[in-house]
């Protein structure tokens, strides 16, 4: 993901100028700390699952998802009033982890392929 980002950072920067490089990286900003949020609550849901013996409380995991959420929308929202081009550059910060695994999946494919042969 963060490859991607300085890639997206120089495109948001010459297509959308100004606007589109803030949206782009308050966009990637949120994307990662969605990413990591993710991760914790499907380790936290797992261990909960498994085990019974998390720590985590199932209220606090539901609260955490509405605010992942919550914020995407709220962050949307006020860029969509500011700028229509720091909106497209936000669009496209939060589709990062959608062509880090689009990567992630040529990779291994080509990998896989190649092993295969």
């Amino acid at each position: 993901m963060l490859g991607i980002s300085g890639l997206g950072v120089l495109l948001c920067a010459w297509f959308f100028g100004l606007a589109g490089l803030l949206g782009f990286l308050i966009g990637a900003g949120i994307s990662y700390i969605n990413h990591r949020w993710l991760e914790g609550m499907v380790d936290a849901l797992g261990e909960r699952i498994t085990t019974g013996h998390s720590s985590e409380r199932g209220g606090l995991l539901v609260l955490r998802a509405l605010l992942r959420y919550t914020s995407i929308a709220v962050a949307a929202y006020v860029i969509f009033r500011v700028s229509r081009a720091g909106m497209y550059g936000f669009l496209a910060g939060v589709c990062l982890p959608i062509t880090a695994i689009a990567c992630e999946v040529a990779v291994e494919l080509v990998l896989g392929l190649r092993h295969e042969v």
